[in-house]
C-alpha cells in the first residue's frame, strides 16, 4: 500500500511488481483534487477519536476505582452488565438508535459517533484498568486519607499517577478502535460528519473508475496517526506488558 502510493497510476498493477517504480508524490498532491472531502473527513476522524478516548478514559477510570476499591455485593450487577454488553455486535444497536438520534437531531454530527464508540469501549477499558488498580496496595491510599485526603483525593493523587502506563496503553487501544470505526459513521452520518474510512470506501466504489494511486495515498495518510501514536507510547506499552509478565 505504501509503495503503491508513490507509484504512477499505470504502474500500480504492473507485472512483475516492483517495490517502488518511478517514485512520485503526485498521488498525495492530487488527494484534494480527486477526493475533496477526504481532509475534512480526516479532521472529523481526529476529533471523534480524541473525544471518544477522553470520554472512555473518564468513565473507565471512575468505574475501575469503584469496582476495585468499594467491593460491594451489588456492584456485581453493573460489572456483569458491562461484560454482557460486549457479547453483542455493534450492528445490533444501530437500528434502534437511528430513530432516537434522528429525533434528537444528532444525525450527521459527531455526537452519536463519540457516544456509541465510547459505550462499546468503556467495558474493555474498565476491566483493563481495574486489573492494574487491584495491583496497587490500598495501604497507600489509606495513608493519604490519614493525612487528610478524601477517598477520591487519595485515588487521584496517589493511585492515578501510578496508572500512567496502563492508561497510556488503554488509550492507544481505544483510540485505534475509534479511528478504525466504520459502521457508526456509515449509518449515522451522510455528509458533513463523515469520517475518513467511509470516504475511502466510497472512493473505492466509484462507478466512473477507481483512482488507485489516490486511494493508496489516502490510506497511507490515514495510517500515519495511529503509527505515530504507537511509536510515541511504545515505552508505556512495554512497561504494561512487562508488569503483566511479572505478575504471571
Amino acid at each position: 500500500m505504501i509503495s503503491s502510493s508513490f507509484k504512477p497510476g499505470g504502474l500500480i498493477w504492473s507485472y512483475p511488481p516492483r517495490l517502488i517504480a518511478e517514485p512520485t508524490v503526485a498521488n498525495y498532491q492530487n488527494i484534494a483534487n480527486l477526493f475533496p472531502r477526504f481532509w475534512g473527513s480526516f479532521f472529523n476522524s481526529v476529533i471523534v477519536t480524541i473525544l471518544t478516548t477522553l470520554l472512555t478514559l473518564v468513565m473507565a477510570i471512575a468505574s475501575a476505582f469503584v469496582f476495585s476499591r468499594l467491593r460491594q455485593p451489588w456492584l456485581k450487577v453493573p460489572a456483569f452488565l458491562m461484560i454482557f454488553i460486549r457479547m453483542f455486535p455493534s450492528i445490533i444497536v444501530v437500528i434502534p438508535l437511528y430513530p432516537v438520534f434522528n429525533e434528537l437531531g444528532w444525525l450527521d454530527t459527531i455526537t452519536p459517533l463519540v457516544l456509541c464508540s465510547a459505550a462499546f469501549a468503556v467495558s474493555m477499558a474498565t476491566l483493563l484498568i481495574k486489573t492494574f488498580v487491584d495491583d496497587i496496595p490500598i495501604d497507600l491510599e489509606e495513608a493519604a486519607m490519614i493525612d487528610g485526603c478524601s477517598r477520591v483525593g487519595a485515588f487521584t493523587r496517589i493511585t492515578l499517577p501510578l496508572l500512567t502506563p496502563a492508561i497510556a496503553a488503554v488509550s492507544l487501544v481505544v483510540a485505534i478502535g475509534s479511528w478504525n470505526e466504520y459502521l457508526f459513521p456509515l449509518v449515522f452520518t451522510s455528509n458533513d460528519a463523515r469520517t475518513a474510512p467511509v470516504i475511502i470506501a466510497i472512493a473505492m466504489s466509484n462507478e466512473d473508475g477507481v483512482a488507485w494511486g489516490g486511494i493508496m495515498a489516502m490510506a497511507t495518510a490515514y495510517l500515519a496517526p495511529p503509527l505515530i501514536l504507537v511509536l510515541m507510547l511504545h515505552k508505556q506499552i512495554t512497561n504494561v506488558m512487562t508488569m503483566g509478565a511479572v505478575k504471571g
